[in-house]
């Protein structure tokens, strides 16, 4: 198959990641990978791109430039004689799906990569779903979303759930070193932002501490929303920290990192305290990595991490939930946290394999392949 991947830059975003990973992961199975992105100045992870000599189309969009974006994709889609276009993001997800009508033969799959909590509005979330009528197949990365998305009527038979997926090799097992007693390495990864709830997790801190008599060392890998409303939130969480020295203490921020594994490795266990996700590549990366997990119990976590068994559940705005599930993770015994690695990475061979995902979205795209548009047509 010749592909089209869309995406808006190549920025140290999960979805840009996992759309690198995808077309890397497609280009090594034979298919001829194209790609188009319209903020080209953010490439985090465009080297993985280069040293596979993946061709990339770029339009600078400008203030209001929406339109000229999607005239000259659609005019790449026309000449290009793509079997199949491939969007990720809401936004590359509309100018995918208008300018396929210049080009109806060509297939058309588009993947939303969180949750609807993260509509800023349901009229644009609507019109926006509308819009999925103009593409074949609508790919989730998580099944709570596929089932929202099958929920509303015009999508119910074109909805798929594909898992991210993980390089297992990149992200393995290490012999755990000795934990000693009334310590606790904990790392969080994700951009500071409101939805990241860094200010419950603060709370259940001081509850822990205050319960345990020790607090958690936590280290946060990401960098700062610059939004205004993200720098307002920002700076409510630098202020909630110097209220609550004996936290302060124990808490460092990393800024944007890039080798997650070996952070990984660094710590104990991953928290993630999200107030709603996609499907997380952190957490994904953890397990495969074989260390425990802290996660809300929102969208897919539970179906991740199962409470007991890969890591612990918390109710993502209760600070004592939060406290109760480190607590629990800072009981195991030995054997317990040996255990709850292990069953992290069997989790993860058998469900969040790079080439897992790459083959379901292989098999999908092969169903909408011009050939098979035309075959249908005959």
């Amino acid at each position: 198959m010749k592909l089209l991947l869309v995406i808006d830059h190549f920025g140290s975003g999960g979805a840009q990641r996992q759309m690198v990973e995808l077309a890397c992961g497609l280009e090594g199975r034979g298919h001829t990978i194209e790609l188009f992105v319209y903020f080209p100045q953010l490439n985090f992870f465009r080297a993985r791109l280069q040293q596979r000599q993946i061709t990339v189309h770029e339009q600078e969009k400008s203030s209001g430039g929406s339109v000229k974006v999607v005239r000259n994709l659609a005019a790449l889609i026309r000449r290009g004689g793509f079997d199949v276009v491939v969007s990720y993001l809401s936004t590359a997800n509309i100018y995918a799906e208008l300018a396929i009508l210049a080009a109806p033969q060509t297939g058309l799959v588009v993947s939303e990569r969180t949750s609807d909590q993260d509509d800023k509005s349901a009229i644009g979330g609507l019109l926006r779903r509308l819009l999925h009528v103009f593409a074949d197949q609508v790919v989730a990365n998580s099944e709570s979303h596929a089932a929202w998305l099958r929920s509303r009527p015009w999508l119910r038979h074109k909805v798929s759930c594909i898992y991210n997926g993980v390089d297992l090799e990149a992200f393995r097992p290490i012999e755990a070193q000795p934990r000693a007693a009334g310590s606790l390495r904990l790392l969080a990864v994700g951009r500071i932002g409101p939805e990241k709830n860094l200010l419950n997790l603060i709370l259940g801190l001081a509850r822990f501490h205050s319960d345990f008599g020790y607090a958690p060392a936590i280290s946060w890998a990401g960098q700062q929303d610059d939004s205004p409303a993200g720098q307002r939130y920002c700076r409510q969480v630098e202020d909630l920290l110097e209220s609550l020295p004996h936290i302060r203490q124990h808490w460092r921020w990393l800024g944007l990192q890039t080798e997650i594994p070996q952070l990984l490795r660094q710590h104990d266990a991953l928290i993630h305290p999200s107030l709603y996700e996609g499907l997380p590549n952190v957490v994904c990366e953890a397990l495969a990595a074989g260390i425990p997990v802290l996660v809300s119990n929102v969208c897919d976590h539970s179906l991740l991490v199962a409470d007991g068994e890969r890591g612990f559940l918390f109710a993502p705005t209760d600070p004592a939930s939060i406290a109760a599930a480190i607590g629990k993770l800072a009981a195991l015994d030995s054997f317990g946290w040996r255990s709850m690695g292990q069953n992290a990475r069997a989790y993860a061979a058998t469900n969040l394999a790079m080439a897992r995902m790459v083959g379901s979205y292989e098999a999908l795209l092969l169903r909408f392949a011009r050939g098979a548009h035309n075959h249908a047509q005959d």
